[in-house]
């Protein structure tokens, strides 16, 4: 998994910098990938917190291969599939009954920033796109 090595660290929101069509923009929120289980699984966390000091927090595993898997929450997606584009590219789709829900794409840019773009559907199915900026937290 020599294409995820870029990716596999904790990274720290730049609220300010995100443009958000579907939620609200968040106060802070951090971002992780973490390779699991002899490096064939990929770890993804998320947490946030709003300008109302609400907290949340996503997590789920993936095997990145580009086929699909059953997701493990069902109420957000029957399957997954997640796969590295390149080195600089990981992208992740959540399927509910065969039609994406969600498409997630993690870029690497040149300044060392990582660009998450997600899209999706509103509980109205209308389609939206949020883009966020983080950065490498340094260990």
């Amino acid at each position: 998994m020599i294409q995820a090595y870029n990716f596999l660290a904790s990274w720290q929101l730049f609220p300010e910098k995100g443009t958000y069509e579907f939620g609200d923009r968040p106060k802070s929120g951090q971002f992780r990938m973490e390779s699991v289980e002899n490096e064939r699984l990929l770890s993804i966390n998320m947490n946030w917190v709003t300008l109302e000091n609400q907290a949340f927090t996503s997590a789920y595993t993936v095997v990145p291969d580009g086929r699909e898997h059953t997701f493990e929450n069902p109420e957000i997606a029957d399957t997954i599939k997640a796969s590295f584009i390149d080195g600089l590219t990981f992208e992740t789709e959540f399927l509910k009954q065969q039609a994406p829900v969600l498409q997630i794409r993690n870029e690497l840019m040149p300044n060392g920033y990582m660009k998450i773009t997600q899209k999706g559907f509103t509980p109205e199915h209308r389609a939206y796109t949020n883009v966020e900026y983080y950065h490498k937290q340094m260990n």
